[in-house]
């Protein structure tokens, strides 16, 4: 949960940066591609976080198997 709040606060930062530029520059248009950009890199970056996350969790309850599967073997 904590990671989802620094995510957030990451996404606000960046939001807000947008919504800056457009006011100081005033192209609709190329603000608006800029914002795509930093969301689809946003969404990429969590998406590969999650990932390696989840083959990490599969990989420590393969290891906690082959542990078990040892300690009895060895008993």
């Amino acid at each position: 949960m904590a990671r989802a709040m620094i995510y957030f606060r990451i996404f606000t930062i960046l939001l807000a940066t947008s919504f800056m530029a457009v006011v100081f520059y005033g192209d609709l248009t190329t603000v608006t591609a800029l914002l795509a950009g930093l969301c689809g890199g946003f969404v990429a970056v969590v998406a590969a976080q999650n990932d390696a996350a989840v083959k990490f969790k599969t990989l420590e309850k393969r290891l906690q198997q082959l542990e078990t599967k040892l300690a009895q073997n060895t008993k």
